[in-house]
Order: C-alpha cells, then sequence, then structure tokens
C-alpha cells in the first residue's frame, strides 16, 4: 500500500495544476468574448481606423456578397479583442508558471514577459503606420495603370489582419533568441556562425507569411526580421556576459 499512498499526492498535486490551468484560460476566454463583443458594438469605430491606411491611395470599398459585411465586422471584433487580450495571455501565463521558478529566476522572467509585451505593441504599431501604408501605396499605384482600384471589404479586413499579426509575431524575434540564450539552449557564436542561413531564412520566411506575393511587402518584414535577429545576438552576447562575471 505504500506506493499507492505516495503516488496520491501526485495526483492530488497534477489535478490542482490542470484545475488552476482551467481557471486561467477561461479567464482568458471571457475576457475575448468580452472584448469581442465590445468591439463589435463599436464595430464603425474601429472600422474607421482600420480604413485609415487605405484612405489614402482609395475611397472605394465594396461588398460582393451579402454576409461580407457582416464578416468583415466580426473579423475587426477578433482582431480587437486578440490583440486586447495579449497582455491578458501573458499575466496569466505568468501566474500560472511562477511558482516553478526559483525566486532568482523570477525577475528576469517578468522581464522578458514585459518585454515580449512591449515588442509586440512595437510590432503592431509598426505594421500600422509603415508597413500596411506602404504596402498599400505600392499594390495600388502598380495597379492603377491597368484597371481601377475597387477593393472588397472582406478581402482588405483580411489584409490588414494578416500583416498586423504578422508584425506583432515577428517582433518577438528578440526575446525568443534572449530566452534560448537565458536558457543556455543557444550561444552568441552560433548564432553568429549561422548568420547566412538564418538570413535565407528569414527572406523565405517573410515570402511565406506576407498576405501578397509582392518583393516589397516581403521585404517590408524580411528588413526589419533581419534586425531584429541582429538585436537577439546582441542581447544573447550581454546575456553571455553577465553570466560570466557572476
Amino acid at each position: 500500500m505504500a506506493p499507492i499512498c505516495a503516488e496520491e499526492p501526485r495526483k492530488l498535486d497534477f489535478i490542482s495544476h490542470l484545475e488552476e490551468l482551467r481557471k486561467r484560460i477561461l479567464i482568458i476566454l471571457v475576457f475575448f468574448a468580452l472584448t469581442a463583443v465590445f468591439a463589435f458594438y463599436k464595430g464603425d469605430y474601429f472600422f474607421s481606423l482600420f480604413v485609415r491606411p487605405l484612405r489614402a491611395t482609395t475611397s472605394r470599398l465594396i461588398f460582393i456578397s451579402p454576409t461580407e459585411a457582416f464578416t468583415a465586422y466580426l473579423k475587426i471584433a477578433f482582431l480587437v479583442s486578440f490583440v486586447v487580450t495579449f497582455p491578458v495571455i501573458l499575466y496569466q501565463a505568468w501566474g500560472f508558471l511562477h511558482p516553478a521558478f526559483p525566486k532568482d529566476v523570477r525577475n528576469r522572467v517578468a522581464l522578458w514577459l514585459f518585454l515580449s509585451l512591449a515588442l509586440f505593441a512595437g510590432g503592431v504599431s509598426f505594421s500600422y503606420f509603415i508597413a500596411i501604408p506602404a504596402a498599400l501605396k505600392f499594390l495600388i499605384d502598380f495597379g492603377t495603370g491597368i484597371a481601377e482600384a475597387t477593393i472588397s471589404v472582406g478581402r482588405y479586413i483580411s489584409f490588414f489582419g494578416a500583416l498586423v499579426l504578422v508584425g506583432g509575431t515577428v517582433f518577438e524575434i528578440p526575446v525568443v533568441i534572449g530566452l534560448l540564450a537565458d536558457t543556455g539552449l543557444m550561444k552568441s557564436e552560433t548564432l553568429k556562425r549561422k548568420r547566412p542561413q538564418m538570413v535565407i531564412a528569414i527572406m523565405i520566411l517573410a515570402a511565406v507569411i506576407t498576405p501578397t506575393q509582392d518583393i516589397i511587402n516581403m521585404l517590408m518584414f524580411a528588413l526589419p526580421m533581419v534586425l531584429l535577429y541582429e538585436v537577439g545576438v546582441v542581447v544573447a552576447l550581454g546575456i553571455e556576459k553577465r553570466k560570466s562575471s557572476r
């Protein structure tokens, strides 16, 4: 009976962790749903923000199916809700994981989470203020000599949302590299040695994740990704120096 009794606290501890995880996921889902409902209710306001980059090049938006405008508003609501919920996701993840870290590590992990949030906001801002207007200007100006620009509202919102999410995601590169270096899974010398291969991989990745196939839009994200990779190398080097000094 002794082995069975010894396993019982482990089972209870595992079940309690699952219960806590379930509660935290439920909090995220409830917050996401409430934010999405609010964003859909304020759909006209958010729609005007979404189409602002487009107004500099064209003001014509159409919908080509009865449900397209409604679906576009749903996409807007979900995108706004995800961006607003992202800090809550990080906070709940930290709340669930931080007891597993030693006390001297918790401050570093909290710093990484804060940097992740800041870089995500920077990536979203980069897409909204730089990448999307530049891509729209290039693409619409290129097509103006061929045909009149009449853009479907559903496809524009999909294009807008894809670039926003791509921007927020790729700006996390320094955080990923920094975490790998902090845990000892990656060295700065390896990052430097693999730089040519990584640049090629970034170019391929940028071509895959961008919603259009033009070279300008691809470079619009590839160049910041290369720069962020170099920032990650510097961060990894700083972490290694700090560890060696200790």
